[in-house]
């Protein structure tokens, strides 16, 4: 596509001299103009830049721009004059000008710079719409998947959700999307435009959650080489999604707290406050409200967190929304990679996934589709494909089937060792001893939390290093897998 310049001036010498300069490059579609109004006749071809002299008959320059301005507010309009008047660029440029150029030795030369400038900049506009539409595609509820009487109700929340600013809590267990939800909110809002600033409450040491949160002043603690500017004024405009809510500790709640009623924070070592707006979107997994009774979590920042509260279901609560999600998951993932355009799900595959019970809900299904993906030795996706413990809803290691799935089995399968971290091992085929493969003697007692570390660090290394995988197969939620990966300094 051309780059479409329009020269408005009614020296015609000198407005065919900036067109013949300007369509030196090939690239360029060069329109040359004598009068505003005619150049007002066709603003509606949308140019990418106007070159528009200050003193002509009729119209002049000021009041052309000041009538661009109020229907094309984003065309880059660079201001031409004979004379270099400080007060005339001054009042363009309140206008709305993108740049002045004065007519004279240098005016070619900086008509060059101009160009060039202009270009890119509608180069990386062109790019942020695309990518604002591929965004707003993305995070529609469109792009949200499912049709059960469950979902519908969700989509119902979310479209109410919109109507004004009142922070919403997300509910639902590990996997069922919260994230995406929050997402779908903010880019369907009055502040799509703004930023959209993730907080995993649960991935951020406690002793550097206050500065994550509100940031801080350079030489507040050791450590703090510069200014750091927090997730909430980052989320100015926009909106703030906090993770994990519930594994901030009472200290921390008190703080956030304080921010959200009066809409401002102050930076850690810092005196004065800073305003912010941004909209509230907070996450958790787990019952707040038995936190509440025990002591764990503030009873009046529930009140302020969950203005609108909005519970996702389970996967295994979604009916045939299963087979949907698994099909667009597949073909997700081929778009991306063409080279496996050709599979497909077969039956036998389509009601393994129906009967499977999910607990990583649909992160795990999507895993377990582009597994499947890969492993298929053909254009069907069997149920063996898929890698599941029928169910259990985890992926099966053993070597059923063809026996080609990376070689390593189950717990207490035939070919299994259990030395590492629990010491000892057991004998091929024969089942595991639970003293025998922990290495106690008859009486021997361990501490409880030295076995739960052993736990964590084996499913840690087994699931290497994924950690939404080792806390499914454990049984236990994402937030508790990372902060017993925390304590028990296994993660680093």
């Amino acid at each position: 596509m051309k780059f479409k310049i329009f020269v408005v001036d009614d020296d015609r010498h000198y407005g065919r001299m900036l067109t013949y300069r300007l369509e030196k490059n090939l690239d360029h579609d060069v329109r040359h103009f004598t009068s505003g109004e005619e150049a007002l006749e066709h603003i509606d071809s949308s140019p990418d830049l106007i070159l528009l002299d200050i003193m002509m008959p009729g119209i002049g320059g000021m009041e052309t721009l000041r009538r661009i301005r109020s229907t094309h507010t984003d065309v880059p309009v660079v201001m031409v004059s004979a004379q270099g008047v400080i007060d005339v660029a001054v009042e363009a440029m309140q206008l709305g000008a993108y740049d002045y150029i004065t007519k004279g030795q240098d005016d070619l030369l900086k008509l060059d710079t101009v160009v060039k400038n202009a270009r890119e900049k509608a180069k990386v506009d062109r790019e942020l719409e695309t990518l604002r539409s591929v965004v707003k595609q993305r995070f529609s509820l469109g792009g949200l998947v499912g049709d059960s009487a469950a979902m519908r109700k969700v989509y119902s929340t979310i479209e109410k959700t919109l109507r004004g600013d009142l922070t919403v809590a997300i509910q639902g267990e590990s996997g069922t999307g919260k994230e995406l939800v929050a997402k779908a909110i903010h880019f369907n809002s009055r502040r799509k435009d703004g930023p959209f600033v993730v907080v995993n409450c649960a991935a951020i040491p406690r002793e550097l959650m206050e500065s994550e949160f509100f940031g801080h002043e350079k030489g507040s603690f050791t450590g703090a080489h510069a200014r750091k500017i927090g997730k909430f004024e980052q989320a100015d405009g926009g909106t703030i999604f906090l993770d994990e809510i519930g594994e901030l500790d009472l200290d921390l709640q008190a703080k956030l707290l304080r921010a959200l009623q009066s809409f401002e924070i102050t930076r850690v070592g810092g005196s004065g406050t800073i305003k912010f707006d941004a909209r509230v979107i907070s996450a958790t997994n787990r019952n707040i409200q038995q936190m509440i009774g025990a002591g764990k979590f503030r009873e009046d920042l529930y009140y302020r967190l969950f203005q609108f509260p909005l519970l996702l279901p389970p996967l295994r609560e979604r009916g045939d929304d299963l087979l949907l999600l698994a099909n667009h998951f597949l073909k997700e993932y081929i778009a991306e990679h063409t080279e496996f355009a050709a599979k497909r799900l077969t039956s036998e595959a389509r009601r393994a996934i129906l009967a499977n019970a999910w607990p990583g809900n649909v992160r795990e299904l999507k895993s377990a589709v582009e597994r499947a993906v890969l492993v298929s030795d053909s254009d069907d996706i069997t149920a063996e494909d898929l890698m599941l413990d029928a169910g259990a809803g985890i992926p099966s290691w053993s070597a059923a089937g063809s026996g080609n799935h990376g070689g390593a089995v189950q717990p207490g399968s035939a070919g299994h060792s259990t030395n590492g971290d629990f010491g000892g091992s057991t004998a091929m085929g024969a089942p595991a001893d639970d003293d025998v493969v922990l290495g106690l003697g008859e009486n021997d007692i361990v501490p409880l939390d030295d076995l739960k570390r052993r736990a964590i660090k084996r499913a840690y290394r087994v699931c290497d290093g994924n950690v939404d995988r080792a806390a499914v197969e454990l049984g236990i939620g994402r937030a508790t897998m990372y902060r017993l990966l925390k304590k028990y300094d296994v993660m680093r």
